[in-house]
């Protein structure tokens, strides 16, 4: 019996509910969703729907800001029932985790930013390596469908069923554009929990090569940066890599290709490397401030227009930004404490977004940037909700300590 056919037992679906349960940060709301959606059998219609008729819905197109900018970039998402069967599939999909090469980090089992910084890391004289980063432009919606259902097939040949689900969503023309039907060139459907299991498999063949020649490189879904000895062999690998792109129907980002030479500072998946030294990067620092900069204007505008007291419009302020540091319940983003802790190793980038958003935050009580600011104490700021990202990270630190000794 295939995975699709076995979802019909409600008593599978308490096993992926189990798997999910005990998954780090997960939140609350996350769980209750699920518990509400799986006691509801909400992945029953369109479960039979597929099975039964061949058909599946339309997924809907949305246009979000990107991830720390305001840049925008499309994405696709399904209904709640739907979403839930997409992700009770992906999780089957980790099965396959072992086609992968050990250079691929993202969307795997125990694996992540954490691992791919150990990985490359752990390399002896990685500092007197030359490096090469790149990003691939708009990698999800970019994805040739043609080029990649053949290996959709290959992975999926005892599993005919769920091949073909995956090949009816991707070959599918159709999409909800703001509730009205139209035809779109959506690749692999950035969004979508399939998405990410797509998005290794496109390049899994770029991957394994690399390992197999020996080569220091490491990927994580769009991200890639290689090492060389030398910068013969660095634009060796740069000519391959960019060449086996271009042949799958992928671009770089001019704009996010990075070099290095020996001993200077390398940046890959938001954080830098410096002989030895791992730090927030200054990208992600300057991508902050600027949001930082933003909500506080955004919010002291609203408290002069509403009247609303200083205290209230910190409070909101602090609010936002535990989330996005540390509570996040936007599954699809990752907060701080999550993506960078584990990884860094010294907490100076930190320090310098504590002093900023303390200026921010006093920004919001005067709508100036002037000495008169600290009236408002760093004690009541505290009162208010602020959580020092340095404490945290310490804090962190000490608590993963004691639970290994």
């Amino acid at each position: 019996m295939e995975y699709l056919q076995t979802l019909r037992d409600p008593d599978v679906w308490e096993r992926f509910y189990e798997y999910f349960a005990g998954r780090e940060h997960v939140t609350k709301r996350e769980l209750s969703q699920m518990r509400r959606l799986i006691d509801a059998k909400a992945y029953a219609e369109p479960l039979e729907q597929w099975l039964a008729n061949g058909t599946f819905p339309y997924a809907n197109r949305r246009i979000i800001n990107k991830m720390g900018s305001d840049k925008k970039r499309v994405v696709y998402t399904f209904g709640e029932a739907e979403n839930l069967l997409m992700k009770a599939i992906a999780y089957h999909l980790h099965r396959y985790d072992d086609i992968f090469a050990p250079n691929l980090f993202s969307f795997r089992v125990n694996s992540g930013v954490k691992k791919a910084m150990a990985y490359l890391t752990r390399r002896q004289a990685l500092a007197e390596r030359l490096s090469y980063k790149l990003d691939i432009h708009d990698y999800f919606n970019s994805v040739d469908v043609a080029k990649i259902l053949p290996m959709v097939r290959e992975v999926l040949a005892e599993e005919p069923l769920l091949c073909g689900l995956i090949e009816e969503i991707l070959t599918n023309p159709y999409v909800l554009d703001e509730g009205e039907v139209r035809e779109d060139r959506k690749g692999i459907m950035a969004g979508i929990p399939l998405s990410s299991f797509l998005a290794n498999l496109y390049l899994n063949e770029l991957d394994h090569h690399m390992y197999d020649e020996g080569v220091l490189y490491a990927r994580y879904s769009d991200d890639i940066i290689v090492f060389a000895d030398s910068g013969e062999e660095l634009a060796k690998h740069k000519e391959y890599i960019e060449a086996f792109l271009a042949e799958k129907g992928l671009t770089v980002n001019p704009k996010k290709v990075a070099t290095s030479a020996a001993h200077e500072a390398w940046t890959f998946l938001g954080v830098t490397y410096c002989d030895g030294t791992v730090d927030v990067s200054e990208a992600s620092v300057r991508k902050l401030k600027g949001k930082m900069r933003r909500k506080a204007r955004k919010l002291y505008r609203w408290k002069c227009r509403n009247g609303a007291s200083d205290e209230r419009a910190i409070r909101a302020y602090i609010r936002h930004y535990n989330a996005k540091f540390y509570d996040n319940h936007n599954e699809n983003e990752l907060t701080w404490a999550r993506w960078f802790f584990p990884v860094i190793t010294t907490a100076d980038s930190l320090g310098v977004l504590d002093r900023y958003m303390v200026s921010c935050i006093r920004f919001i009580a005067t709508g100036k940037h002037t000495k008169a600011n600290y009236r408002l104490r760093y004690d009541t700021i505290k009162d208010y909700g602020f959580r020092s990202l340095v404490h945290e990270y310490y804090l962190g630190r000490e608590t993963a300590e004691n639970s290994v000794g």
